[in-house]
């Protein structure tokens, strides 16, 4: 009599690197600009998963995804370099998972 082997779900749990997130993000805000000038929900963009992508990396505490994709647009609009925008967005991603910013 044979035995009918059991199929089970492997818990491996994928992670991205904030600073591969970031560059991704980066290019999204360039492709999503007309919208987020035009007020548009940041639900209905390409713009929302990759904040989810970035709140769930850090491991704290960020309740306000529209926070942190403000303060990360202010940084897009100073810094036209890709470089210098992931380096500021990983200081902010830090300063939230040392639980000294609310993000």
């Amino acid at each position: 009599m044979k035995m009918k082997k059991e199929w089970v779900k492997p818990e491996i749990r994928f992670t991205t690197d904030p600073d591969i997130i970031l560059g991704c993000l980066y290019e999204v805000y360039g492709q999503e600009q007309k919208s987020v000038l035009a007020g548009k929900n940041i639900r209905h963009t390409m713009i929302f998963p990759f904040l989810r992508m970035l709140a769930n990396n850090t491991q704290g505490d960020v309740r306000d995804l529209e926070a942190l994709h403000q303060r990360l647009w202010k940084i897009y609009e100073k810094e036209p370099e890709k470089q210098v925008f992931v380096q500021q967005g990983e200081k902010i991603l830090e300063a939230v998972r040392k639980g000294e910013d609310g993000g």
